[in-house]
């Protein structure tokens, strides 16, 4: 099983989540997922190193703790995700620039790739996702990701959202997808 969870995390993208956890979750929230995760270690964030790498396996355990202690709190999953791609990607850069750095973050087997891209729509395509690999876990966090993401690159006066087909998160092959992100003006729905 550890097979398949080769790989190396930058420690940039484990202080945006964990710092995501503790704006969302306050500091009990935060220490009750390291807690399950067998990693309280990691609490004092401040501590941790942004230039060195975590081994996948341990980036998955708390993703793993995540979804075991937020089970189908999709709202608040969401807005853990909205919260990481802030603190990961400050304004600045642009969405293909997100994208292909998420891929070089978080160096593992799976792909996040723009394959459309209009002025009122995105397409993103995302095989194997990490952050839902599990049955019966939808990948609300990452969807959250992707749309704050693309909606801090944009005007104040439009709107993103995600629109997605229904996956059944029982189907084992429910971490590949295609994200339709909208863009509408904000008087829009």
């Amino acid at each position: 099983m550890i097979g398949e969870y080769k790989g190396v995390v930058k420690n940039k993208v484990i202080i945006a989540l964990l710092t995501a956890y503790h704006d969302v979750l306050d500091y009990d929230g935060l220490k009750s997922i390291l807690r399950e995760a067998n990693m309280l270690d990691l609490k004092d964030i401040k501590n941790i190193n942004p230039d060195d790498t975590m081994d996948f396996f341990s980036f998955k355990k708390i993703i793993t703790a995540q979804n075991i202690l937020l089970y189908e709190c999709n709202s608040l999953i969401e807005t853990i995700g909205e919260k990481f791609s802030f603190y990961l990607f400050p304004f600045g850069k642009d969405f293909d620039e997100i994208v292909r750095e998420i891929n070089e973050l978080i160096q593992t087997d799976w792909k996040v790739e723009i394959v459309k891209k209009m002025p009122e729509e995105v397409h993103v395509k995302v095989q194997r996702c990490i952050f839902c690999s599990e049955i019966g876990v939808s990948c609300e966090l990452f969807k959250g990701f992707l749309v704050h993401s693309l909606q801090k690159t944009l005007k104040s006066t439009v709107k993103v959202k995600a629109i997605a087909k229904n996956v059944n998160a029982r189907d084992p092959d429910h971490n590949n997808f295609i994200l339709k992100l909208k863009i509408t003006n904000n008087q829009e729905d």
